[in-house]
């Protein structure tokens, strides 16, 4: 199985709460640029799962946008500061997840750092996710180290 892994895009400055913070025009379009270079090799995608706060939500809508077929699900799972044991724990219980299904995760850092690194063995911070980042990882088996990282799309570089 695919999972993919997509970093919530650039959101504003706190203005009230961390959970309230949305997305910027430019969190908008880099999140859309990086997903129509990448859709075409995101075959599969059954779920997209993201976190509760509004900032991962919108960056959720943009993405099934591209995937207008699947619901956008949510779990406190994908916050910042959630357990990557427990979320890997959870993505193994998974219903419809085998070989021909793919997963899409809408998330923050520095869970999805440190989720990407661990899946494919890498030290903490070796495969970098800014705003925006995609992450495609092939898992036979949802374990630390058991990984490969197929590809990593990063937001467009200002010029």
């Amino acid at each position: 199985m695919i999972v993919y892994f997509l970093r919530h895009g650039h959101a504003e400055s706190q203005v009230t709460t961390d959970e309230a913070r949305a997305l910027t025009a430019k969190g908008r379009s880099d999140t859309s640029v990086v997903l129509r270079t990448r859709v075409e090799n995101m075959k599969g995608v059954s779920q997209i799962w993201a976190s509760p706060l509004v900032r991962a939500q919108q960056t959720a809508e943009i993405a099934q946008n591209f995937f207008p077929a699947v619901a956008i699900q949510t779990t406190p799972l994908l916050v910042p500061e959630a357990s990557p044991s427990l979320l890997l724990d959870w993505l193994t219980q998974l219903p419809l997840l085998d070989s021909n299904n793919a997963i899409l995760l809408v998330t923050h850092q520095p869970l999805v750092g440190l989720l990407v690194n661990r899946l494919c063995g890498k030290a903490d911070h070796f495969y970098p996710m800014g705003t925006s980042s995609l992450a495609a990882i092939e898992c036979d088996v949802i374990a630390a180290g058991l990984g490969n990282l197929r590809w990593l799309e990063h937001a467009p570089v200002d010029s």
